[in-house]
């Protein structure tokens, strides 16, 4: 590897040129999931796609990872563990890379509960078949993954990885076709409380913890969170913003440094909702705070009762005028109309004082769209007539909502 890549690697957990790649598979990823579970609710960890292993943000998981999301705090790099009920988890200590010829495989992150190992990877490898990425354990034995989530734009595509492996090993290698990586996972250490990890604030019940770590010319830091009763879906991040980017706040995070200066964040390595990594091109120095003016918050159990639509008439536009209640929300469902191919839904969500929903899902139909009419203030659901019959029922659930507060925390 030549110096200039592998300090790029040793600073910056994505290459800078791959920056474009990546933005782009923000707005055209393509999710593979594979065996859906249920859902569940468990005290969050805070946010990522890819880069904290133990549990997943946009698939369920079965009985042994939900007690991961439960027990365990990992952060890739710090090895921490809190509250471990559920046995020893062996972790991934540092990220391992390997790069030839122009392609590179990251492994970002991976943790083994009992007989379950998870790893993350990231990579510009050309499009490969899930089946391809396997793992070899010290014996030789190859392994298939059972069960896996990936996503990417672009030349850049990063996943999670599910295995099934004997009990007592700690050393292994990824293998990708012809490449092999091979890796040792660690023990864990433990702490007993959530704050001891880092720096720290709470407010509104979600308690934050920032992790600090210098670069060479710019600061990465670590978020993750604990909160009762919610999901902590996301942090202040103007890309990440929906309806919320109508709101009369800061639409992204800031650094303050002592002088008053605000330094917003670059693209963080990932999103999602278990841990984020954001990089502030700011030095280290004396007296710098992190301020989060919001954070995005998931209820994944809210749902409304359900409302019988009769499907309209061409040019016919049907009273529906009904309230329904999404936790401390309403939705009025106003009305419906015939519009070409399409079934419209008109509805207005009520706003509270503080927290606005961002993002809503709509079940009862296959699929749909969804987005605001700037003309009436109302927002839209579009239905393919061809989708549903003369009559149908919908409902509403788990909505993600931006919930302003003051989150401040002294990164000394």
């Amino acid at each position: 590897m030549n110096n200039n890549l592998k300090d790029i690697f040793n600073n910056i957990p994505i290459p800078d040129e791959l920056d474009n790649s990546i933005e782009l598979g923000f707005n055209i990823a393509e999710k593979e999931l594979r065996n859906r579970k249920t859902r569940k609710t468990f005290i969050a960890v805070a946010a990522s796609l890819a880069i904290i292993i133990g549990s997943m943000s946009v698939i369920g998981f079965d009985r042994v990872e939900a007690a991961i999301r439960k027990a365990l705090q990992y952060v890739p790099g710090y090895n921490v563990l809190v509250e471990v009920e559920e046995g020893k988890v062996l972790a991934l200590q540092d990220k391992v890379l390997y790069e030839e010829d122009g392609i590179y495989l990251k492994i970002t992150a991976a943790s083994k509960l009992n007989k379950n190992l998870n790893i993350s990877i990231e990579s510009n490898f050309e499009p490969i078949e899930n089946i391809d990425v396997l793992i070899k354990d010290g014996d030789g034995n190859i392994i298939p993954s059972n069960r896996w989530d990936r996503s990417g734009g672009g030349d850049f595509w990063q996943g999670d990885y599910y295995f099934e492996v004997e009990d007592e090993h700690k050393n292994y290698s990824l293998l990708l076709r012809d490449i092999e990586v091979p890796f040792t996972l660690e023990n864990t250490k433990e702490v007993e409380d959530f704050l001891q990890l880092g720096s720290n604030t709470t407010n509104k019940g979600i308690s934050i913890v920032a992790i600090k770590k210098p670069l060479k010319d710019r600061l990465m830091i670590s978020l993750l969170n604990q909160s009762e009763g919610r999901v902590v879906e996301d942090y202040p991040f103007e890309n990440s913003l929906w309806l919320g980017q109508t709101l009369d706040i800061e639409k992204s995070m800031y650094i303050l440094d002592i002088e008053g200066n605000k330094t917003y964040p670059d693209i963080p390595s990932s999103f999602g909702n278990l841990m984020s990594d954001f990089y502030f091109d700011i030095e280290n120095q004396e007296g710098l705070k992190l301020v989060l003016p919001y954070v995005k918050i998931r209820y994944p159990d809210a749902k409304t009762e359900k409302v019988k639509i009769k499907a309209p008439k061409d040019g016919e536009v049907q009273s529906i005028d009904k309230v329904l209640t999404l936790g401390e929300f309403n939705i009025k469902v106003i009305n419906a109309k015939s519009q070409d191919d399409s079934i419209v839904i008109s509805f207005k969500i009520n706003s509270l004082e503080d927290e606005m929903i961002d993002s809503i899902n709509v079940g009862g139909i296959n699929g749909y769209g969804l987005g605001p009419n700037d003309e009436t203030g109302h927002m839209e659901l579009f239905i393919n007539k061809g989708d549903v019959g003369r009559s149908f029922s919908i409902y509403f659930e788990s909505p993600t909502t931006v919930l302003k507060g003051d989150w401040i925390i002294d990164l000394d």
